[in-house]
């Protein structure tokens, strides 16, 4: 440990008159060397390292917190005090810590749930394992987004509590409840619940599209699809309550007649990529950017086409990360949305949000969705794209 003693003193000398690069590579070193034998570490050490490191965290930019997290995550014995300070620093710092460090505690994640919200909850809902106490949490204050990540997490445990309200946020969401019907810890309760739910859901779809029909046969013809499903959950088939909750098909806006013809030809001769959507884009060729999309996202037109149209910015965002494309193909399709006059200061806003959301986190959200389309059937992009594949 003297080697540490000495950089004490370097330590106070860098944050008092050193200059910011200084400050980074005095925190490099001092990782490097309590990462050199970080096992043999008895706890009073990692104790002196964890006021180092503490002080010069302190007074460093927001890239060199973030490479410390990474470096430090996977580490049994890291410093405590660090870990839990990373965790509760802004997302592109907290990820690394909140989805895979074993030194934070339940009591840790909880309290980072509740102070940090919606962003730092998806990564703690990425975690291995989670528990009761901390699912809890997840489920009664993060939103639907966070509430499909726990019940996606099979190694997240969840309690009668949390199981009563996930339930009940299925009722008006198709895809958390198809979520829930494949998990293998649900109990049977919960089962019956979740059929009649989507009973009644079912229920409710029949009479909106069919306000004629007498209620009687309505409900007779929910109950006839009930008892198919209650067979086939019996078996095992975990896509039974995909067959009474189909979802209406959505109506477009525009017509994509001849883009989809396009782009479907240009899938067949392997030529559709992420720089022709960039040029479609460009052109402001909006049927074509929005039939694209599709085919390579493997989502539905009527999917594809909310991404322009809908409030929810981020959710394009979220494709286009999913996709692996640069931020300069994001912008290009940005700025196709709503009246395609998206201001500097939006494309600021938006190019943070990207920067920020991670590849991972954003290929979860898109099965998420996949899952929600397979409730209805699929429309001619997602189905061409399927076959051609």
């Amino acid at each position: 440990m003297m080697a540490v003693s000495s950089l004490v003193a370097e330590l106070e000398d860098s944050i008092a008159r050193g200059s910011k690069d200084r400050r980074v590579e005095t925190l490099r070193r001092v990782t490097d060397l309590f990462l050199m034998d970080a096992d043999a570490y008895q706890p009073e050490h990692v104790e002196v390292f964890d006021i180092v490191i503490a002080r010069l965290t302190a007074a460093i930019e927001t890239r060199a917190r973030a490479d410390l997290a990474r470096r430090l995550a996977d580490v049994p014995n890291a410093p405590p005090g660090v870990i839990r300070s990373l965790a509760h620093d802004e997302i592109a710092v907290a990820r690394p810590v909140l989805t895979r460090s074993s030194r934070l505690s339940d009591a840790d994640l909880v309290s980072v749930a509740i102070a940090r919200g919606r962003d730092h909850m998806l990564a703690i809902s990425e975690r291995p394992t989670l528990s009761e106490q901390v699912t809890d949490v997840l489920v009664t204050k993060g939103d639907d987004v966070v509430a499909h990540a726990v019940a996606g997490n099979g190694a997240a445990r969840l309690s009668p509590r949390s199981l009563d309200a996930l339930v009940e946020k299925s009722r008006a969401d198709d895809a958390l409840r198809l979520l829930l019907s494949q998990r293998i810890d649900v109990p049977q309760d919960h089962l019956r619940q979740l059929m009649a739910v989507a009973k009644e859901a079912a229920r409710q779809r029949l009479a909106a599209s069919l306000p004629a029909a007498d209620s009687g046969l309505i409900g007779h013809a929910v109950d006839q699809g009930a008892v198919v499903i209650a067979e086939k959950v019996a078996t095992s088939d975990a896509e039974a309550p995909i067959q009474a909750d189909a979802a209406p098909k959505a109506v477009l806006s525009r017509n994509y007649e001849a883009a989809l013809a396009e782009i479907m030809a240009a899938v067949e001769r392997n030529e559709l990529n992420e720089f022709v959507i960039t040029e479609y884009a460009g052109r402001g060729q909006f049927e074509e950017c929005v039939c694209a999309v599709a085919a390579l996202a493997n989502i539905s037109l009527p999917t594809a086409e909310r991404l322009f149209l809908g409030s929810d910015q981020d959710l394009l965002l979220i494709v286009c990360k999913a996709q692996n494309w640069a931020w300069s193909t994001a912008r290009a399709l940005v700025r196709l949305r709503g009246d395609g006059r998206a201001s500097a200061r939006d494309l600021d806003r938006a190019m943070d949000s990207y920067d920020q959301l991670t590849h991972g986190t954003a290929q979860r959200v898109l099965r998420f969705l996949h899952i929600r389309e397979a409730s209805a059937a699929r429309p001619a992009p997602a189905q061409t794209r399927t076959n051609v594949r």
